[in-house]
């Protein structure tokens, strides 16, 4: 029996991965070096667009998952998520542009999506695309566990890639772990599935979901010093990232509308 499909993830995000970090050794180490001289200048690294184009879709930090998704989508039909993932780089690179090894981590987070339910079953496999989705490397030298926002724009993600796959008992358990950890007892939407227990803190659940309207319509951050107004700052600060990674959704699905 051949790898599985979270074994060939991994293989391909750990490629990703050490290319990015020599990557960035190549830019420190790339020192011009005077010998009548001891201070060394690093050679600086190109200014990076402060907009996603049509030209720079592939190779922009702050590309939108589900733009890439969908511009694969247009340009290749389903055909892509059977490519060996050689193949896809290597078509994108020559057809749509240049493809960074940060966006590359996202087509591949987007590809397991599509083809497997490992996201929604395995909470190895759900932080490791929850990383891609919230522009950082997975990496495999230490453990990353994302933050309650970063859980809830993959989440949120997610749901516009598939709806059909329930929550394994698995990662519902390590979600509900994350926002507690994060001191978020109750979790906005899309994380609303989620239970928290609040039993062992001071976090009046009512109270909060009672005020919590009116601070998420206003965006205005709660002055008090209360653990309900602690809450609702830390909800919105969820919503606030929310809103962020969809505006960009919003302003990019027209460069391949």
């Amino acid at each position: 029996m051949g790898p599985s499909y979270e074994q060939e993830l991994r293989r391909v995000l750990e490629a990703v991965q050490k290319s990015a970090d020599r990557q960035g050794e190549d830019a420190t180490e790339e020192l011009e070096t005077d010998q009548e001289k001891e201070t060394l200048v690093a050679t600086p690294s190109p200014p990076i667009a402060s907009k996603v184009t049509s030209k720079t879709l592939f190779s922009h930090p702050d590309a939108h998952p589900i733009v890439l998704d969908l511009a694969l989508l247009q340009k290749y039909g389903a055909e892509w998520l059977s490519w060996e993932p050689e193949t896809v780089r290597f078509r994108a690179e020559q057809e749509l542009g240049q493809v960074s090894d940060l966006n590359f981590a996202k087509m591949m987070a987007c590809k397991t999506l599509h083809l497997v339910d490992s996201f929604w079953t395995s909470w190895e496999v759900f932080g490791w695309c929850a990383m891609a989705f919230n522009n950082v490397f997975p990496d495999f030298s230490v453990l990353q566990v994302p933050s309650a926002a970063d859980a809830a724009v993959a989440v949120d993600i997610s749901k516009r890639i598939r709806e059909d796959v329930p929550w394994s008992n698995e990662v519902t358990k390590y979600l509900e772990v994350v926002c507690a950890h994060d001191h978020v007892f109750v979790p906005i939407p899309p994380l609303d599935f989620l239970h928290v227990d609040a039993s062992h803190t001071r976090v009046d659940v009512e109270e909060v979901k009672s005020r919590w309207p009116e601070v998420r319509t206003s965006g205005t951050v709660p002055a008090g010093d209360t653990v309900t107004d602690e809450q609702l700052r830390r909800m919105l600060d969820i919503q606030q990232q929310l809103s962020v990674v969809r505006s960009r959704l919003r302003t990019q699905v027209a460069l391949v509308a």
